[in-house]
């Protein structure tokens, strides 16, 4: 069968493995890759077109690819697609902030032309997403590829950065723990002894820990010390000197310090958390990232999340927003296209709506909260462990387990809030059935980890079993 792949062995060298296995009963027709960092021998897959990441990004096809015969799509194949087009616009903010509508429309329209065209000449059987597509390129190429019925498989993160789950649809999850909800994830009661030994630590560290900050913000911090920011900053600057850019953006620069800056106007608008008083917490996410665009789907905007949310309080609840630590230090202080100016200002207009300290702890405000909201964020997650219900906007990896709502409007949310404020609580018996099940479909794998930090046997651990989800994927014959 036909496979094209989308940025599989990235940084995993050891997914070039799962290529070559596959190789052995199918034909690799696509692959697109970062290549710089993972170097290999092409010549290993003879007929494979191979598509530089960041040309993709770009939208500049690989020279053995002849475009001529590619058509401009029509209006009404355009309005086919158009379920996808704000996602698709607001997707460009993270490469291409810059681009009035009309030249992300001609961008749009040129990637609906190419991918299009290489879905007809190259006619996969199956597309191979190492994550939820997130960039416009692969973005455009899944809405295609829906579109047309052909068969998708795409992999995520889990509870851990070594555990990988796969889904056909990011929005509709893994269908196993779809189907398995429905039924109360079986009949069998679980004990946390029950479970495999990482699982066990990860529920307990999370159930039962006052501050158990996820492992990626501890990284974060520990990265961004001030002395490595301005190393960071030091080092971004070498292009701009090389091409003579420098003095124009350190005049930028100069007159940015003499305005107001994000931290100072959101502290300005902040107010101290009464935990007495009934109220949903909701964490703004970092952007521009996967887990809102495109796994937030259109509340990508979250200022459209806080208000469908506030519309649906009960009487007398608040919502307590906070700010993601990680915003500020990684854009400098900076506004950006997802934190414009008047972004937080338009937030505190919102009725019922309190700005908290970005420094008040998110473990202890969830404890207090009613719920926990969020388009696909962990807070949800972390709230269902701890024993509080979580309303999600989005499309994240754990959006079938006990206590999670999936809203998408005023109506859900309300139904939603009326039943916690009924007394509903996760039942953290069906928890450990969730995560007793989801520990035999999650498998050893890592998307981001280099394989020098591998040990052998995990290696091979690894590339075998991406290799048996791929495999399993496929359509039968």
């Amino acid at each position: 069968m036909k496979i094209l792949i989308d940025q599989l062995a990235d940084i995993n060298a050891e997914h070039i493995r799962t290529a070559e296995e596959l190789r052995k009963k199918h034909e690799i027709v696509y692959w697109i890759r970062i290549e710089e960092v993972v170097p290999f021998d092409k010549a290993l897959f003879p007929g494979t077109v191979f598509h530089n990441y960041h040309d993709a990004v770009k939208g500049i096809a690989p020279k053995e690819i002849d475009t001529s015969g590619f058509r401009p799509w029509s209006s009404k194949e355009i309005a086919a697609l158009s379920s996808w087009e704000s996602e698709v616009l607001a997707m460009m903010d993270k490469a291409h902030a810059e681009w009035p509508v009309a030249k992300r429309y001609d961008f749009y329209y040129d990637l609906l032309r190419y991918w299009g065209g290489v879905l007809d000449t190259s006619a996969p059987d199956l597309i191979v997403f190492n994550a939820p597509p997130h960039q416009v390129f692969n973005f455009v190429l899944y809405a295609i590829a829906k579109a047309r019925g052909v068969r998708t498989v795409i992999f995520d993160v889990t509870f851990r950065h070594d555990r990988l789950i796969s889904s056909e649809d990011y929005r509709s999850g893994n269908k196993v723990l779809s189907d398995a909800r429905e039924n109360g994830y079986g009949g069998k009661t679980v004990s946390i002894e029950d479970l495999p030994p990482y699982v066990q630590k990860h529920y307990r560290t999370l159930s039962g820990t006052p501050d158990p900050t996820p492992a990626y913000l501890t990284e974060f911090k520990r990265a961004s010390t001030p002395l490595k920011n301005l190393w960071r900053r030091a080092k971004s600057l070498v292009p701009h000197m090389k091409d003579g850019s420098i003095f124009e953006r350190g005049a930028r620069r100069f007159f940015k310090m003499l305005s107001p800056r994000l931290e100072d106007i959101y502290r300005k608008l902040q107010r101290a958390p009464d935990f007495d008083k009934p109220y949903v917490y909701l964490p703004l996410h970092y952007q521009p990232e996967c887990t809102t665009s495109p796994q937030g789907g259109r509340y990508v905007e979250q200022i459209l999340m806080i208000k469908t949310l506030a519309a649906a309080l009960p009487a007398g609840w608040e919502i307590y927003v906070k700010e993601h630590p990680a915003q500020w230090p990684s854009h400098w202080g900076d506004f950006t296209p997802q934190r414009y100016h008047g972004f937080y200002e338009e937030i505190a207009r919102i009725p019922k709506v309190r700005m908290v300290p970005i420094r008040t702890n998110t473990f202890t405000l969830c404890d207090h909260a009613r719920a926990t909201a969020t388009a696909s964020g962990t807070a949800a997650w972390e709230s269902i462990v701890r024993g509080k219900p979580a309303l999600i906007f989005g499309y994240p990896w754990f959006m079938h387990a006990p206590g999670i709502f999936r809203v998408s409007g005023v109506d859900d949310c309300k139904a939603a809030l009326q039943n916690i404020q009924d007394g509903y609580a996760p039942d953290q018996a069906q928890l450990l059935k969730y995560l007793a099940l989801l520990s035999t479909i999650v498998f050893p794998g890592t998307l981001s980890l280099p394989a020098d930090k591998l040990k052998d046997h995990e290696g091979e651990e690894q590339w075998k079993a991406m290799h048996r989800a791929i495999e399993s994927a496929l359509p039968s014959k």
